[in-house]
Order: structure tokens, then C-alpha cells, then sequence
């Protein structure tokens, strides 16, 4: 982890929270909200990934923030709603 003054993750840890270990996450749709929310219980609330599930009914993960490289295009985002 990067250290600077103004990185106060470097130097604090959350106390974990009571009965964490017994509870589970579901996010609906694996867009960059639920991918950061996913990332957030992980580091802050201490959950383990393993109890965490992200639901997506595409094959593409990512939502609106989609990316794919096409040969003839380049990098390619969808930016809307499939």
C-alpha cells in the first residue's frame, strides 16, 4: 500500500464488525456500484469475499462502464443501458 499523510487506510483499521462473519451480500447487476460496494464490505466491513455474491443477467459484466477491444475500432464502451 502507498503510504502519504494523507492516506489515513494505511495507518487505520476499522474494528470489525460484530456478527460479520454470519452475514452474506447480494448485489443485483455487477456495475461499478455494486463493484465497489462489493469492494468496500471487503476492506471495511471486513466481510469475506467468498460471502459476497454479484448477480449479472449479461455476459459482459461491468454495466454502462463495459469495455471491449474490437480489432478494426479499438477499445469500445456500450455507455447505456443493454
Amino acid at each position: 500500500m502507498y503510504y502519504s499523510s494523507g492516506n489515513y487506510e494505511a495507518f487505520a483499521r476499522l474494528r470489525k464488525p460484530a456478527g460479520v462473519d454470519d452475514k452474506t451480500a447480494w448485489f443485483v447487476g455487477s456495475g461499478l456500484a455494486s463493484l465497489a460496494g462489493a469492494a468496500f464490505m471487503i476492506r471495511d466491513g471486513r466481510m469475506a469475499g467468498n460471502k459476497i455474491t454479484v448477480l449479472e443477467r449479461l455476459t459482459l459484466p461491468g454495466g454502462a462502464l463495459d469495455g471491449i477491444k474490437e480489432p478494426e475500432k479499438g477499445f469500445v464502451i456500450r455507455g447505456g443501458r443493454g
